[in-house]
């Protein structure tokens, strides 16, 4: 399921080599029908589940003995490699392997953004802090998006939960609501705030550990925006690594 299972999830069963076997064949041979033997030739990956997944507060890690077959599959493809579906929140070892074993396209979404939320989230809590206040930013995002479900109806269930969910859950689907306008105000002026009334370090390790010592090592400026950044992409910098590795 794209963007994480709605179900709380104990396993996860990997795609099967034969499986992966008939879906190639059956791609390869219509594209030999369509007359398009060049765009196969173009054609890198296919999509397969290696047995990695999340749900709203757990993740599935990568078993590469669960996956030694299908990884072995595609040894005998030499033009292919696979991409992984749902690599979010896989550990920097967990990413390697999964490079290691053929899965040179680890594909993520919500793993990112969920760094951005949980930064943003952190900055809030400095300017409460320094400045004073109520949560107006965090209150702001998250009333925008009881007031316009469309984006989380679907995966999140009402009930006692639903707050924790909204905020939390990993399937963040607060990241369809980044660009609305009342959101972007918000997010703007939380960052202006903090621009011009720069917080003492002691919050930032409070809050922001990370990026307090980037900042004392001379790595990163002590500006909002900068925090922001640096805190979104300690998300990516994983993926980097272990396809680099």
């Amino acid at each position: 399921m794209p963007g994480g299972a709605h179900e709380t999830l104990d396993a996860l069963a990997v795609t099967a080599p034969d499986a992966a076997g008939a879906t190639l064949a059956l791609h390869r041979d219509a594209f030999a029908r369509a007359g398009l033997d060049d765009a196969w030739s173009r054609v890198i990956a296919m999509v397969v589940q290696p047995g990695v997944e999340f749900d709203h507060h757990q993740v599935i890690d990568y078993d590469a003995g669960k996956a030694r077959a299908l990884s072995a599959f595609i040894e005998d493809e030499p033009a292919l490699v696979f991409e992984a579906h749902s690599t979010d929140y896989q550990t920097p070892d967990n990413l390697a392997q999964l490079a290691r074993d053929h899965f040179a396209i680890l594909k993520v979404g919500p793993g990112v953004t969920f760094a951005m939320r949980e930064t943003l989230w952190a900055l809030a809590a400095i300017e409460r802090e320094w400045l004073g206040g109520d949560d107006g930013f965090i209150a702001t995002v998250l009333g925008v998006m009881r007031d316009e479900p469309a984006h989380w109806r679907d995966y999140y269930a009402a009930g006692a939960q639903l707050d924790l969910d909204l905020a939390y859950s990993l399937s963040d689907r607060i990241r369809y609501y980044w660009t609305h306008p009342a959101v972007q105000r918000a997010c703007a002026d939380l960052l202006a705030r903090l621009d011009a009334s720069p917080p003492p370090l002691t919050l930032v390790s409070q809050h922001l550990p990370r990026q307090y010592e980037a900042v004392r090592e001379g790595r990163l400026d002590l500006r909002a925006g900068a925090l922001l950044q640096d805190g979104t992409a300690a998300a990516v910098r994983p993926y980097l690594h272990a396809c680099a590795a």
